[in-house]
């Protein structure tokens, strides 16, 4: 991307395209990140070296650490950003170039489930009859139960019952 135009929504329309943005943010964020730490750290210093008339040490270290507390958020909120732009990547990866494929390998896959030929190796079918199924090769644990003939009877506590008071 040149610098005598700004981004646009279009230029962030493909993975390199989104890759180039985030790492021009994350590289100018991270200088201001930088640069706000230094500037924190010298201002501090500063105001301590020499306090205002009237302070003490401890009040002069107090001035010092407010005055110098705008800086030192402004450099984590520059961190953020900077880690803001790695998520971008990630997300764009995973939502417009990964889910797509995902879709259309689950698509082939219950085609091909539906045609009654065998699912490819590694492919998991994620319809209820295969997790019925999956289920029945488990052994029974205690507390699987089908229907309520065989669940064991749950005591009821009557709901007027709760806020009775005890005697």
């Amino acid at each position: 991307m040149s610098a005598d135009r700004p981004w646009t929504s279009d230029d962030l329309l493909s993975e390199q395209g989104v890759k180039i943005y985030a790492d021009q943010l994350r590289e100018l964020f991270r200088k201001y990140a930088t640069d706000f730490e230094t500037l924190a750290r010298e201002v501090r210093a500063d105001l301590v070296a020499d306090p205002i008339e009237g302070d003490n040490k401890l009040t002069a270290q107090w001035h010092a650490w407010q005055v110098s507390s705008a800086l030192r958020d402004m450099a984590k909120h520059a961190r953020a950003i900077v880690a803001a732009g790695k998520a971008l990547e990630g997300d764009y990866r995973r939502v417009c170039i990964e889910l797509p494929q995902k879709r259309a390998a689950k698509a082939a896959a219950k085609e091909l489930q539906k045609a009654g030929r065998p699912l490819p190796a590694g492919a998991v079918p994620n319809d209820v009859a295969a997790a019925a199924a999956r289920r029945a090769m488990l052994p029974a644990q205690p507390g699987d139960h089908d229907d309520e003939q065989t669940a064991p009877a749950r005591p009821v506590t009557p709901w007027g019952d709760l806020f009775k008071e005890a005697r």
